[in-house]
């Protein structure tokens, strides 16, 4: 699932799981995935309102909001009331000063704003708005990202995803969620699942890259044993020692998996795709905001200038393992850290065991992915717990390097 809000969150444990505190609610769930229609909504009216939008369809990009809240079950005051309502206030603080800042960017020029999330994310690319600027031949993409948490956007987080699709992202073209260019002439179909293991090596066997199939193979395994492990009849309640467990088992030798993958592809492909991953490599724009800060790659010349100086030749990229991470740092003459991203490798309980923030005793009636089941608190979800897989985050520590707006 994309979110275009996010809640920051610390690790301050060596091996610790995504998920070891309450289970995030159905409502933030839902109310995250209705901020992208949201963005567009206060993006397109915002330039009405100043005068500098080239059409008006602001009622039609608040319907479709109002649509896909009601899809999800939620009302108007699910989205504005209580905690997650921080979501639409940020939105409502931040967004028309975005606008604001493209009239003055592109004096004269006029806005249309599109919703392409979902088409977006279906191709593989990170896009949650196209902005349509009168005078410019092509639409610009841009990530959109909200964040509530205490940290807010001084370290964001832009990608997520298992071992494997971590990995692979770096080995295959990546065209979708989990799934990836098939380059062969004859293939039966133009993508593949990463986790299909016969179709995957014989894309590789056609890359001439059979070196590669053993460390993807090991990521397949670490995650097979992880879930025989945590959905074995022994583990129907929920016990953190034994998830943490889980966690120190895979994540060192998943890590190495990993880095030999990169040692083998070469650092040069790492980089470009690490780049495109985080959103440095020029080819989709972002904006990052929480309650009191933005950065946005358009009209903000600190976040060209560090784009810039990321993908030049002369400055040197390495990725290495830094605790439960890979840390993938970008070094300027002479010396001087430009940027350092730690992945964590971990794993994403989603929700498996029911774990409410109030504690019950008892049994409680709870919809698990469509079928009404009572549970103890603590216990694990049937259906849900299916979703268990091995994780990986990928944060950008933006602290240091000065593009922040006062």
């Amino acid at each position: 699932m994309s979110l275009g809000c996010h809640r920051n969150t610390v690790r301050k444990q060596r091996w610790t799981d995504d998920k070891t505190g309450p289970n995030v609610d159905d409502d933030q769930h839902g109310i995250q995935d209705s901020c992208e229609a949201y963005f567009v909504y206060v993006l397109q009216k915002t330039a009405e309102d100043l005068g500098v939008a080239t059409i008006r369809c602001s009622h039609e990009r608040w319907a479709e909001f109002v649509s896909y809240l009601t899809g999800c079950g939620l009302t108007l005051d699910d989205f504005e009331l209580g905690e997650y309502g921080k979501y639409k206030r940020n939105a409502d603080l931040q967004l028309p000063n975005f606008v604001q800042r493209l009239a003055q960017h592109y004096k004269g020029s006029t806005f249309f704003f599109e919703n392409v999330e979902a088409r977006e994310r279906n191709a593989g690319r990170k896009a949650d708005v196209f902005i349509h600027v009168s005078g410019l031949r092509e639409p610009i993409p841009v990530s959109l990202k909200n964040y509530i948490g205490g940290g807010g956007i001084t370290r964001p987080q832009v990608s997520s995803g298992t071992f494997l699709s971590f990995a692979a992202g770096f080995v295959f073209n990546r065209i979708g969620v989990g799934t990836y260019e098939d380059p062969r002439p004859d293939a039966p179909s133009p993508a593949f699942s990463g986790s299909d293991v016969t179709r995957r090596n014989a894309v590789l066997d056609f890359m001439r890259r059979v070196d590669l199939k053993a460390p993807l193979e090991t990521l397949d395994r670490l995650q097979a044993e992880m879930r025989a492990d945590l959905l074995g009849p022994d583990c129907e309640m929920y016990d953190q020692a034994r998830v943490r467990a889980a966690v120190e088992r895979a994540a060192e030798p998943g890590m190495e998996a990993v880095l030999e993958i990169f040692r083998l592809v070469g650092l040069d492909q790492v980089r470009e795709k690490f780049l495109a991953r985080i959103g440095m490599d020029g080819k989709e724009e972002a904006l990052f905001f929480d309650s009191a800060r933005y950065v946005d790659s358009i009209t903000n010349p600190a976040y060209h200038k560090l784009r810039e100086k990321l993908n030049a030749e002369t400055t040197t990229f390495t990725a290495r393992q830094h605790l439960q991470n890979i840390r993938f740092e970008f070094t300027d003459q002479p010396g001087k850290v430009l940027l350092a991203t730690d992945v964590p490798f971990t794993i994403n309980t989603n929700g498996a065991w029911y774990r409410p923030k109030e504690r019950y005793e008892g049994l409680r009636e709870k919809d698990d992915k469509g079928h009404l089941i009572k549970l103890k608190w603590g216990q694990r979800r049937p259906y849900k717990s299916k979703e268990i897989a091995t994780s990986t985050n990928t944060y950008l520590d933006l602290r240091r390097v000065g593009i922040f707006g006062k």
